[in-house]
C-alpha cells in the first residue's frame, strides 16, 4: 500500500498526456486541399497507369503528376499543387504544340525484348 501512494502523484501527472488530443497541424484549407489533391493524382495515376490509353493521354497525365510534385516542392502547400495541377489540367487541352520531352516515358509498348 505503501508503494502506491508514492506512485500516485506519478499518476495524476501523465493522465492528461494519456488524453491529449492530437493537434491537426494542417491549416482547414490545406487539409481540404490536400484530399482534393489526393483524389486529383489518383485520378492523373490512373491514366498514366492503363496501358490501353493513348499514349499522348498518358504523358499529359505524366506531366500533370510532375507539375502538381513540383508545386508542392517549391510551396509545401496543398493548396498551391492543387492549383498548379489544375491550372495544369486546363492549360494541357488548349497546348497544341504537345511534343516528348527528355525523362518522360516515350515508349509505352512492350515490343519483343
Amino acid at each position: 500500500m505503501h508503494k502506491l501512494s508514492r506512485l500516485a502523484p506519478i499518476i495524476l501527472l501523465l493522465t492528461p498526456l494519456a488524453s491529449a488530443v492530437p493537434v491537426n497541424v494542417l491549416p482547414d484549407n490545406e487539409k481540404l486541399c490536400m484530399e482534393t489533391v489526393s483524389r486529383l493524382l489518383a485520378r492523373q495515376q490512373a491514366i498514366f497507369s492503363n496501358h490501353q490509353a493513348d499514349p499522348n493521354m498518358r504523358r499529359l497525365a505524366e506531366r500533370a503528376i510532375d507539375t502538381t510534385r513540383e508545386a508542392f516542392a517549391e510551396n509545401e502547400s496543398y493548396c498551391q499543387a492543387q492549383q498548379a495541377l489544375q491550372a495544369y489540367e486546363s492549360s494541357a487541352d488548349k497546348d497544341d504544340s504537345f511534343h516528348q520531352r527528355p525523362g518522360e516515358v516515350n515508349y509505352f509498348g512492350r515490343g519483343n525484348i
